[in-house]
């Protein structure tokens, strides 16, 4: 979709927000919509431009779900460092309910890399760059541990998860719910959407070893 300059279609509490003009760039999500915006700053005449992005999650949000989303943020942070953009969660009111947004580093993606019709570009962009293909093999590595020990299955369903950036480095931008737990399976009987959630990330995570191990030297 194309880019839609405007300022974010919601009434933000900790933000002033007809002063802060701001592009919308995805509303694909299952969670949240996506807004761009930069910001300049002089500091003894020296010019700073931020590029960062405001994630507007879309369902009311209490502090427990909050808490729970910045503590499965934060296992990805500690663990894939600089794969997981930096991020700030702020629990405020959005359209006089409580709510979230997340503030984040900006990271175009060049390509989603869990699209397996990528796959002529993926393979040969991660023989050239050393550096993503050791990120990729971190994140697999990561994945495959948090789900045998934990039965925690790591989200790629969702559109441009894990991508490669314009700078030809693996990012995992996803913010909000990032883990499916297998063992709320048994509470589900009337639903299949989380075991076709699961089957597909698991899925996309082992076409995600096969470019990986093809593009191994």
């Amino acid at each position: 979709m194309g880019k839609e300059i405007d300022r974010i279609s919601s009434d933000i509490a900790c933000l002033n927000i007809e002063h802060f003009p701001a592009t919308l760039v995805s509303t694909t999500g299952s969670h949240c919509e996506v807004w761009q915006a930069f910001r300049t700053s002089f500091d003894n005449a020296e010019k700073t431009t931020l590029n960062f992005v405001v994630k507007r999650h879309y369902q009311p949000c209490e502090f427990r779900e909050v808490r729970n989303l910045c503590r499965d943020y934060y296992i990805l942070k500690e663990k894939l460092t600089d794969i997981i953009p930096n991020a700030l969660f702020v629990q405020t009111s959005i359209d006089n309910r409580a709510n979230l947004i997340v503030i984040a580093e900006t990271n175009t993606p060049w390509f989603n890399l869990a699209n397996p019709i990528n796959e002529t570009e993926a393979i040969p962009t991660l023989r050239q760059n050393p550096k993503a293909l050791s990120q990729l093999k971190r994140f697999l590595q990561a994945a495959k541990q948090w789900h045998d020990e934990k039965g925690w299955v790591i989200d790629l369903y969702g559109l441009d998860n894990l991508i490669l950036n314009k700078n030809s480095e693996v990012r995992y931008i996803d913010s909000f719910s990032v883990f499916f737990y297998e063992d709320m399976l048994k509470f589900v009987t009337d639903d299949d959407s989380l075991q076709e959630k699961i089957d597909l990330s698991l899925k996309r995570r082992s076409y995600l070893e096969y470019i990986y191990a093809q593009a191994t030297p």
